[in-house]
């Protein structure tokens, strides 16, 4: 039982780690490194996530991009992070994870891996 639930923190730590934060108070909100039609999760101030978001540009006050085929304005103001989800990350953690998941167990019991 304990190495299940040792698996399931694994995996749930493993995808946090999978997305980078872009834009935040660290770099004083800095807009400038959002690439046009990359897709984004937007993290609001009062704790909302709007995932699948695609920047297209910004303007003085608010970010627009789409989600689910609408053009939707956010307030710059009600951002608290922008983040970006990184396959490059998640599938040599995902492997890595899976991989220990199969080979811990064996060597916790001392036996050959399968058995």
């Amino acid at each position: 039982m304990k190495i299940k639930a040792l698996i399931l923190f694994s995996s749930v730590l493993f995808l946090n780690a999978c997305v980078s934060t872009k834009v935040s108070s660290k770099n004083n909100y800095d807009y400038s490194v959002l690439k046009t039609n990359s897709k984004y999760i937007i993290q609001t101030k009062d704790g909302n996530k709007i995932r699948q978001f695609e920047y297209l540009g910004n303007d003085d006050n608010s970010i627009i991009g789409n989600q689910e085929g609408k053009e939707i304005q956010i307030e710059k103001n009600s951002i608290n992070k922008v983040l970006k989800f990184s396959a490059g990350k998640t599938i040599p953690l995902i492997v890595g994870g899976i991989t220990i998941a199969i080979i811990l167990p064996a060597y916790i019991k001392n036996e050959p891996v399968g058995k």
